[in-house]
This record gives structure tokens, sequence and C-alpha cells, in this order.
């Protein structure tokens, strides 16, 4: 057994960090459509396939880890692929978290919610794109930077104006749930844009 470890450090398996991210990102957006799915059926299933996508996301994200603990070698800068590994589990659990918050406060969809996931949706799409362009065509990658970055400022534009709904709301234990469901999407768009910003920074270093 030594001596096959010794030739397996010598000669490492080479390690396809771009699928492995790749696979990550797909789970995460999985999460997203699911949580489009249950707004609108609130359906048992797919709140449960949405939990499921979930723990699938985080499996991935443990692998990644692994690797990068066992690799000789990345194709980029190791910090890098952790970061962006964990950065794009947070939009995960706060997406996770919008569904169980409208349970617990129970909550309907309105047209902010609606809006901001849907278009959360559309981002973590563009994200995917991204990420799988990003081995053999980092330019065209890089295009997808911008889409994502045009749909984060409609996300924080839905945000605000559901906001000024809220504020105007005579009822203010209305107010104070909807609002913490709001901010949860609106920190699942925060955490696109830093997940964004990695992965624009590793572009530039391999494009």
């Amino acid at each position: 057994m030594a001596k096959q470890n010794f030739w397996e450090r010598l000669f490492p398996v080479k390690r396809d960090f771009y699928k492995m991210i790749g696979d990550q990102a797909v789970a995460s957006t999985n999460v997203v459509g699911y949580l489009c799915r249950w707004l609108s059926n609130r359906s048992e299933e797919d709140y449960q396939l949405l939990l499921r996508e979930a723990d699938m996301a985080d499996q991935c994200r443990f692998t990644m880890e692994d690797n990068l603990i066992e690799a000789f070698a990345t194709p980029f800068d190791r910090q890098d692929i952790y970061s962006l590994s964990v950065e794009m589990d947070r939009i995960v659990e706060y997406a996770k978290s919008t569904l169980t918050e409208m349970e617990a406060f129970e909550v309907v969809e309105d047209s902010t919610i609606h809006n901001m996931v849907q278009q959360l949706k559309v981002g973590t799409d563009q994200l995917v794109e991204a990420i799988h362009l990003l081995k053999e065509n980092p330019r065209k990658s890089q295009i997808q930077i911008g889409k994502i970055r045009k749909v984060q400022f409609g996300i924080e534009d839905e945000y605000r104006s559901g906001m000024v709904m809220l504020f105007n709301c005579s009822d203010p234990m209305h107010a104070l749930k909807y609002r913490e469901v709001y901010h949860h999407i609106k920190d699942a768009e925060v955490y696109l844009g830093y997940t964004t910003d990695i992965l624009h920074k590793i572009i530039v270093r391999v494009g």
C-alpha cells in the first residue's frame, strides 16, 4: 500500500476540476429551479426535490474540497477554486432558507418574490453556461459575466420596489415577514455576485 501511495503521489491521477465546478453549478441552479416550481404549486414533491438537490450541491462541494487537498496540481489557483465553491454553496443555502422561511412564516408568493426568484434562476443558469465555457472558450465565458451582472441589477431593482411597497403597508407584521423573505432572496443574489467576481478573476487569468 505504501508503494502504491508513493506512485500515486509521483504520478497523480488527473482530477477534472472544471467538471467538479460545473456539477456544483448545475446542482445549484437546479435548487433555484425547484424553488421557482415550489412557489407556484407549494407541492411536497418539489419541496423534497429542492432539499435533495441542495444535498447534492453540498456533496459536490465536499468532493471538491477533498480533491483540492489531495491534488498535486490544479488548472488554476486552488484558493480561487475553493472560494468559488464556497460562495456558490451560499446561493443554495439562501435559496433553501427562502423556502423554509416562507413555510414557517406562512408567506405566499407575491410579484416581488416571483420576479426575484425567476431572475435568480436566469442568473444561475448563466453561471452554469459561463463555467461550462471556461475551459475551452474563456472569452465566451466572459460574455456571460455581463449577463449575470444585468440579472443582479434586475433583482436589486425588484428588491427596492418591493421594500417601498412594504414600507407603505399598514400591517407591520406582514411587512416584517415579507421583508425577511425578500432579504434572503437578495442575499442569494449577493452571493451570486461574489461567485461571479471569483469566476471573472479566473477567466482573466486563464484567458
